[in-house]
């Protein structure tokens, strides 16, 4: 209905119903005291001036002018008093109605059923005067029997209130709504239930109670199917229905057919009306009930369901909703689930409190909400973890979306405390078809891929076929631990650098200390310190290596920039670098910025990479060791002749040590082979101009051995162990514990 098209078809209808309500009202005259059984025009003027604003009253007496002069013969001293009966009638009943907050938002309940028919009694109330005073001034009773017609004006006007004003407002209309609300879900039953009242109210006419005994127990037919609509079917339907009951029975009652007989005093009146308000309205009230405890049983589990602070289903009702989603619909309908997890949130508690954080949350739970397309399903399953679930029919659309979802969360900024918080996201995303796994199975799939995400830094996304995942899932959580514990030591500072010296063989020592860095990680909750195996395989798997390897040379050059007396003791430091640090393009220009506000000589700097690594990216390493060589650092090509072993690439690899794999080292005193290509690394070594390292040095003959073959440094336990670096400076240095 249009917002134009309704006042006039109010107007109208209105009227046309106010004339009808009064036509039926005259033929409902009953008994020797001439009571109106039901006066329908009271309570729709009432339920006008409740539902519409009490500023309708000129249509009350408008509509009553129309009944006055074409629906009734009245003397037209009458007219003005019926009037403003009926126009202030409604008006007091309307305003105590609205003080209790009746209206077109609250919806019908046992309150407000209470309220209507309060605010029904204040609508006879307010009418009697000028209802009684025009019934003497027209002549209709004499002033001696003024309060009988008060009594006759009350019963009619409230019984007809009680009876029809609770159906009616259930039956009002509101702008935008069809006529039985959300429809009629169970068609079939409706019109059963219709043609079953409709079949008990013919009985009730047909049969003549005066002719069949207990003839009234016949009522109990239509309350009966009432009662059945009241628990099954729409309250606007059942209110039709509880309508056309009263008015039909109260036609019966007035034409003396059927199982009622018309009543002949006020009292048999009452008597009546209090029976036909038994009938009709019992089952409303039972309606109202049933509607009451479905609606806080559903709003009950709305809330169960729903997340306090973002507005978004939790984690209950994102199970309920997804396990739905994913029972109904087409067989193999492809789908996308995903798992969002907001990188650093704690910084975002941490700058600005709890609030800040919540506030920030809901934020994000809005911009999911404006990125997703429609008919996603989105919730909070944590703290600060989202799940979502898409259509996954067209592919690339929906990568583009979650990589949308990347750039809205990283590039919102929030104001707290005068300052601005931002964060970022992981996510992990499975693509499957509905039917291969349950929602448990999907999200612990889409959580690790997240996880995943996350340990290689966060800020991006890591999707995977649902076969693909669950493959990977088992090798991914195994290691997924130690990534976890890599990070949290970086972001908390839970690493302690280690020194093991680099000692001369040939009797040709440096004037400071040679030594590699060696960095440990520390249980943060025993203080143990951790083996380095795990660690280094959880950098390589998650790609961690470069953030790492910057952490080392970060911390490496802080420590010497507060130690000046150590650092004039150091002759070369060498820190080893993993594969990925070498083909990182942005590795470079870290070093130049960091050496550039460093007190620490880039010269006294060897940075060690593999042979390996170098070889099989010889360009990116070429490219790497010019640039660094560029800053003044030294280079060493470590776990030399492990790999390709080929002589051939060391004129292209501008390297200042060859450090020869410790492999070779421990097998010197029992291997030819290795004997052999120890000493054939030496030699050429010294015949390009190189020094050479030999790791694994474990004794004393195996040093002297090394020596006796010209390698120029040893490393190992044979020359002394690694030490925390605060220790390593307080005692001699290793040239010295031999002498």
């Amino acid at each position: 209905m249009t917002a134009t098209l309704r006042p006039w078809m109010l107007v109208f209808g209105f009227i046309a119903l106010y004339w009808a309500g009064g036509v039926l009202g005259n033929r409902l005259v009953v008994g020797t005291d001439s009571v109106v059984l039901l006066w329908a025009p009271g309570a729709l003027s009432l339920v006008l001036l409740v539902f519409e604003g009490r500023r309708w009253w000129p249509l009350v007496a408008a509509a009553d002018l129309v009944f006055s002069l074409t629906g009734t013969d009245v003397p037209a001293v009458f007219m003005p008093f019926t009037m403003a009966a009926n126009v202030l009638g409604a008006w007091g009943g309307a305003t105590l109605a609205r003080h209790r907050g009746l209206g077109p938002g609250r919806r019908m309940d046992l309150a407000s059923g209470g309220d209507i028919a309060l605010a029904g009694f204040a609508s006879a109330l307010a009418s009697l005067p000028f209802g009684v005073a025009g019934l003497v001034m027209a002549g209709f009773t004499p002033v001696s029997a003024a309060p009988d017609a008060a009594v006759k004006w009350l019963v009619a006007n409230v019984f007809g209130v009680a009876v029809l004003a609770p159906a009616l407002s259930l039956l009002w209309p509101r702008p935008g709504e069809s006529v039985f609300g959300q429809g009629l879900r169970r068609a079939r039953e409706a019109l059963a239930w219709s043609a079953a009242l409709g079949g008990a109210l013919l009985l009730v006419a047909a049969v003549d109670g005066a002719r069949v005994r207990n003839a009234e127990s016949l009522l109990a037919l239509p309350t009966i199917v009432l009662i059945w609509g009241a628990i099954r079917l729409p309250a606007r339907l059942v209110a039709a229905g509880t309508l056309t009951c009263g008015v039909v029975l109260s036609l019966v009652a007035a034409s003396d057919d059927g199982v009622l007989r018309r009543p002949e005093t006020t009292l048999e009146t009452l008597v009546l009306l209090l029976l036909l308000i038994t009938l009709t309205v019992a089952p409303l009230i039972l309606m109202a009930a049933i509607s009451e405890a479905r609606r806080m049983g559903r709003e009950a589990l709305a809330r169960a369901r729903t997340d306090e602070l973002t507005g978004l289903a939790n984690r209950q009702g994102l199970e309920h909703r997804i396990a739905d989603a994913l029972a109904h619909g087409p067989d193999a309908q492809p789908l996308l689930l995903a798992f969002v997890d907001i990188d650093n949130f704690k910084l975002v508690n941490d700058a600005g409190g709890q609030a800040a954080g919540d506030a920030f949350l809901r934020s994000i739970a809005s911009l999911l909400q404006a990125v997703l397309p429609g008919g996603s399903l989105v919730g909070r399953l944590a703290s600060d973890q989202f799940v979502l679930l898409l259509d996954d029919r067209d592919p690339a659309a929906n990568t583009a979306v979650l990589d949308h979802v990347l750039a809205a969360v990283r590039d919102y900024r929030q104001v707290s405390g005068g300052n601005l918080v931002s964060a970022s996201a992981s996510v992990g995303a499975i693509r499957f078809r509905r039917g291969q796994a349950d929602y448990a199975d999907l999200l612990r799939l889409a959580d690790a891929a997240c996880a995943t995400a996350k340990d290689q830094g966060g800020n991006r996304l890591r999707l995977a076929a649902f076969e693909s995942a669950a493959d990977a899932v088992a090798e991914h959580t195994a290691a997924m631990r130690w990534a976890v514990r890599l990070d949290a030591a970086l972001r908390d500072g839970h690493f302690r650098l280690y020194c093991q010296s680099i000692t001369g063989l040939q009797g040709i020592e440096h004037g400071g200390r040679h030594f590699e860095i060696l960095l440990r990680m520390v249980d943060p909750d025993t203080g143990e310190v951790l083996p380095p195996g795990p660690v280094v395989a959880a950098a390589e798997k998650f790609h961690m290596g470069p953030r790492l390897d910057r952490h080392v040379v970060d911390s490496t050059l802080a420590w010497f920039e507060r130690h000046p007396q150590a650092l004039a003791q150091l002759d070369a430091c060498a820190i080893n670098l993993c594969a990925a640090s070498v083909n990182d393009p942005g590795f470079p220009d870290f070093l130049r910025e960091r050496f550039a506000r460093s007190s620490v000589p880039p010269g006294k700097v060897c940075l060690e990479i593999t042979e390996t690594s170098a070889v099989r990216d010889l360009n990116d390493a070429q490219q790497f060791i010019a640039a660094a060589k560029a800053l003044g650092l030294q280079l060493a090509l470590d776990d030399f002749g492990a790999g390709f072993c080929s002589f051939a690439y060391l004129r292209r690899l501008d390297v200042d040590f060859f450090k020869i794999d410790g492999s070779f080292v421990r097998d010197l005193e029992s291997s030819a082979l290795s004997l052999a290509i120890v000493r054939s690394i030496a030699e050429i070594a010294r015949s390009i101009d190189k020094r050479t390292i030999a790791e694994l040095v474990e004794n004393d003959a195996i040093r002297d051995r090394l020596a006796q073959l010209g390698v120029d440094f040893g490393q190992g336990y044979g020359i002394d162990r690694p030490q925390p670096i605060d220790q390593y400076f307080l005692r001699p240095a290793a040239s010295m514990l031999r002498r």
